[in-house]
């Protein structure tokens, strides 16, 4: 019995890298195994980025400071929110006030967009801060459709 928990424990520990770094493939993975279905595609810039979902809420992942044959130094995490009536300054001035992670802005049509970033520049963070990131994330998206009734 021993012997196969230990297997399984083995197997686990591998499966996460020792630090997260801004490689797409890492990235995915653990966005997978936080439970959200990933879909790869490029931004307009013809850059890599990923699509998935929280509680219905489609958001994207986006790539900033890749090399070539190097991880990103950084991962932008967005949500827009298409609004009948947009949102007003104010409703957007008390959020970012409120809120310690995460920016509020709005597009030309008043619909706002929520992004959290997280810097992986150097070694990147541990599985554990980027767990906790994820959380972050899955928290803002939650906070702001029940902030703005959607």
């Amino acid at each position: 019995m021993l012997s196969v928990a230990a297997c399984c424990l083995s197997i686990t520990a591998t499966s996460l890298p020792a630090q997260v770094t801004g490689d797409v493939d890492v990235i995915q993975n653990l966005l997978e195994t936080y439970g959200l279905k990933t879909k790869r595609g490029t931004d307009p810039a013809g850059d890599v980025m990923l699509t998935s979902r929280i509680e219905g809420i489609s958001f994207d992942v986006y790539f900033y400071g890749c090399g070539k044959n190097a991880p990103c130094d950084s991962v932008q995490f967005s949500a827009g929110f298409d609004l009948p009536n947009g949102l007003s300054a104010e409703q957007l001035n008390n959020w970012n006030r409120d809120r310690r992670y995460g920016k509020l802005y709005t597009d030309d049509h008043g619909d706002p967009y929520l992004e959290y970033d997280i810097n992986l520049d150097g070694d990147g963070v541990g599985p554990k801060n980027f767990d906790s990131s994820l959380e972050i994330w899955h928290s803002l998206i939650t906070d702001f459709r029940n902030y703005i009734g959607w």
